[in-house]
This record gives structure tokens, C-alpha cells and sequence, in this order.
């Protein structure tokens, strides 16, 4: 007899082949999970109060899935083209990011009028992604959105990103051009690529160290004390044909211990000192560990992570964190911080995210020109085909957004 629990595990068991055979990490979606919900909650209310951290756990991925999706790419096919990166990054991150810098100029001259000018300025630097550089000059910090900020602040961990994108993929073809030019092997070939992006995480780990003590501000956004973060994650896609070694019944425990300094790093961390180095590290090695007990065989035992809403809000994450900033910035501008203005940037913060990421980031990320073309040929013939996912996320996000009105009208210090 096929008891429900039979069932439950038939139906995981068949999500993480779909996944696999995807490239597709349920557990890393889970992990953006954690990291976006831990920035969201510390931005909005300031607990936890090491929340800030799920940065360091973002940078931590991004690091990773590039450089395992360029090493394999450049290892299957024995080349690799830096312009085709730069276009499915560019798909991937500009349209949902321009997008909302608009809508976040056009809000802010409403509601901060007076500040227009510098929102402007902070959306330029923004948009050409040097907003960390920008930030640290102005002296920028994280402050509480209920403080006076700027509400494109939280741009400047995508420029980190995206500078970092730029120089990447010409540092993995020039090692893959001198592999070729020596007739290394696949084995030299990781190992060097291993060793070159090793000397970069030490050198921009002891500066981060050093630029924590004497430049905090600098530390905080500066592109070279992050980018070992980035290196972390690059060493891990270097060494997966070691992880993928990991026995079965060590990958759930080592998943766990992961999850468990990140949980530590939440309520231990305060950013007072020894940001980003060497207290980052806490953060970062527990963002590995996840990572590297996943490789190849995704860990037993860890629903937490794989469970299907975890992994949708992993989905959603950037969508999540590119709007949830400016929605409490503004709304603090217009609200007491009372229980209607969390309850208001709750329900906008996530039904405007449903709303990007399913009617923009997602169609734009994996359309290919002959689906673009075809859609506006539907469009100019008064046709419109929506999927189901689409139009469940678009409902949902519409009732969020209603309830996120209600409750804002529903406010005694809200400003009309």
C-alpha cells in the first residue's frame, strides 16, 4: 500500500531529477531564500541584527553558479564567449533593475520631492553600476528605512556584482587560453584556475581585513573587500569534482553545520566592528558549506532548503530585493512605524516582487529572439499568451498590493 509519505518522497525524489537534469540547484534557490528574507527583515525592523549578512551569503552564490556555469562551459566546449555572458547577464539583471529604478524616481518625486536631485544622481550611478563606489564616497550606511535614506541604497551589492561579472569571464578565458597554449589537461587546467583565483581571495581578504580596521565605510562597499566573497564562491566551482565525492551520509550534516553558522552569524554579528573582515567570514563559510554538500548529489534530510516555498522565494529573490527597498523607504515618508506601515511594506514588498518577476525578470530572462518576435507579431494581432504560473503570480501580487493599500489607508499617521 502507497502511504501519503510514499508519495511525498516520490514527489521530492522526482523535483530534484527535474533539477539536476536543469543544473538547477534546489537547495542554493534555498539558500537565497534564507539570504533574502534575513536582509528583509533586518532592513524593515532591524532584527536580526547580523541580517545584513544575507549580502555575504548573496555574493557567496553569485560567485559560485557564474564560475561553475563558465568552467563548464569552457570545459564541454573547450571555449568560451565573454559576449555571450555579458548578453544572458544583461537579460538576467538589467530589466528588472532599470525598471525599478524608474518607478523609484517617479515615486520619490511624489513623496521626497525634495530630494529629487539626489535619487537622480544615486539612479545614474545605479543604472552604470558603480552605486557602492558612490555610496561610500557620500559616506552612505544601512540605516533603518524609518531613518533618512536614500531609497536606491541597496543598489550598490549589484554593482559589486556586476563589476566583478565584467572582469570574470576574461580571467577564466585567459587561464582556459593558456591551458590550451600548453596542452594542459583538465585536471592542470582546474588546478591552475583554482590557484590564480585563491591568490585573488587571500590578497582581497587581508585588504578587507586591514580596510575594516582603518576605512569601515570603504570596507562595507568597496569592490575590492568584497571580492573575496565572490572568490569563495569561485574556489567552491573549481572544486566540485572534489565535493562531488562527499559521501551521502556526510552531505546532510555538513548542510546543516552550514546552516547553523549562518544562523549564528545572524545573532552574532552586529556590523560594529570587523565588517566585512574578518566577521564575514562567519556568514561566507556557512554559505560553503551549503554549497559544497550539494554538489552533484543534493543532501538528504534538508526540506528546510528544498521544500518548494523555500526554493520559490529563492526564485523570486532578486525580484524580492530589488523593490523591497525603496517600498519601505517611501513608505516611512508617509507612515508612522506602527503595525500598518510593517503590514503595508510586507504585502507591497512581496506583490510588487510577484508582479516583477513574473511579468518581467523571468520572460525577459529566458525568452529567445524568436519568442520576442513572436510575441509582438501576437500583440500587433491583439493577441496575448499568458501562462498559468504567470497568471497565478500576477493575481497574487494584485491581492498583496490591495491589502498593502488597505492597510496603509487604514493608517491614523499615514499622510493622504
Amino acid at each position: 500500500m502507497v502511504t501519503k509519505l510514499d508519495q511525498w518522497r516520490e514527489s521530492s525524489a522526482r523535483r530534484r531529477r527535474r533539477a539536476k537534469r536543469a543544473n538547477y540547484r534546489l537547495d542554493i534557490q534555498g539558500l537565497r531564500m534564507v539570504a533574502v528574507l534575513a536582509v528583509l527583515a533586518y532592513n524593515l525592523a532591524g532584527w536580526p541584527r547580523g541580517g545584513f549578512v544575507g549580502i555575504d551569503m548573496f555574493f557567496v552564490v553569485a560567485g559560485y553558479v557564474v564560475t561553475e556555469s563558465l568552467l563548464r562551459t569552457a570545459s564541454e566546449s573547450g571555449a568560451l564567449s565573454p559576449g555571450q555572458f555579458y548578453r544572458n547577464r544583461l537579460r538576467r539583471i538589467v530589466p528588472a533593475a532599470t525598471l525599478v529604478l524608474v518607478l523609484t524616481v517617479a515615486a520619490s518625486a511624489v513623496v521626497l520631492p525634495a530630494r529629487l536631485h539626489d535619487v537622480g544622481m544615486d539612479a545614474l550611478f545605479a543604472f552604470f553600476f558603480v552605486a557602492n563606489w558612490h555610496f561610500a564616497a557620500d559616506g552612505g550606511s544601512l540605516r533603518a528605512a524609518t531613518d533618512v535614506a536614500s531609497p536606491l541604497l541597496h543598489y550598490w551589492p549589484l554593482s559589486i556584482e556586476e563589476q566583478f561579472f565584467i572582469v570574470w569571464p576574461l580571467l577564466i578565458l585567459g587561464i582556459t587560453l593558456v591551458a590550451a597554449r600548453r596542452a594542459w589537461g583538465a585536471v592542470q587546467w582546474r588546478t591552475f584556475t583554482a590557484a590564480a583565483i585563491g591568490v585573488l581571495t587571500v590578497l582581497s581578504l587581508a585588504w578587507a581585513i586591514y580596510e575594516s580596521a582603518t576605512s569601515p565605510t570603504w570596507a562595507y562597499f568597496g569592490t575590492l573587500s568584497r571580492l573575496w566573497e565572490l572568490g569563495a564562491g569561485a574556489l567552491l566551482a573549481t572544486a566540485t569534482g572534489v565535493f562531488a565525492r562527499i559521501p551521502i551520509l556526510i552531505r546532510p550534516i555538513l548542510s546543516w553545520a552550514g546552516l547553523t553558522l549562518i544562523g549564528a552569524s545572524l545573532v552574532v554579528i552586529d556590523g560594529s566592528a570587523g565588517f566585512p573582515a574578518p566577521w564575514a567570514l562567519l556568514p561566507v563559510a556557512g554559505a560553503a558549506l551549503v554549497i559544497a554538500a550539494g554538489v552533484e548529489h543534493e543532501p538528504d534530510f534538508q526540506g528546510f532548503l528544498r521544500n518548494r516555498v523555500s526554493t520559490y522565494l529563492g526564485d523570486i529573490s532578486y525580484s524580492l530585493y530589488l523593490v523591497h527597498w525603496p517600498v519601505y523607504v517611501l513608505l516611512a515618508a508617509l507612515m508612522q512605524p506602527t503595525v500598518h506601515y510593517y503590514a503595508s511594506a510586507l504585502t507591497l514588498t512581496f506583490g510588487l516582487a510577484l508582479l516583477t518577476y513574473h511579468l518581467v525578470e523571468n520572460p525577459l530572462r529566458y525568452a529567445s529572439p524568436e519568442a520576442v518576435r513572436q510575441a509582438r507579431q501576437d500583440m500587433r494581432h491583439g493577441l496575448f499568451h499568458v501562462g498559468s504560473s504567470t497568471k497565478l503570480g500576477a493575481v497574487g501580487g494584485l491581492i498583496l498590493i490591495t491589502v498593502g493599500i488597505i492597510s496603509f489607508a487604514m493608517s491614523p499617521g499615514a499622510v493622504a
